[in-house]
């Protein structure tokens, strides 16, 4: 899943985050509160960019967060 804060408004690419959840309505929670707690946005502030179901490919060409194993998104 792929989101941004208020660090867009400063040209900052969003943040790429691989989670563990049953469906995607657990996955934007998950990636929200994620994204919450390292960077201090509020909830108005983030933009889901996009939703996608598995691992990135090996070379995608962009970095992603692999954030299944933190105590954050349990």
């Amino acid at each position: 899943m792929t989101i941004s804060g208020r660090e867009r408004e400063d040209g900052e690419a969003p943040y790429t985050y691989v989670v563990t959840a049953a469906d995607y309505e657990e996955a934007i929670g998950k990636v929200k509160k994620i994204h919450q707690a390292e960077y201090e946005d509020e909830l108005a502030d983030l933009q889901l960019e996009e939703i996608f179901e598995g691992m990135p490919w090996e070379h995608c060409g962009y970095a992603w967060n692999d954030v299944r194993d933190s105590p954050i998104s349990t």
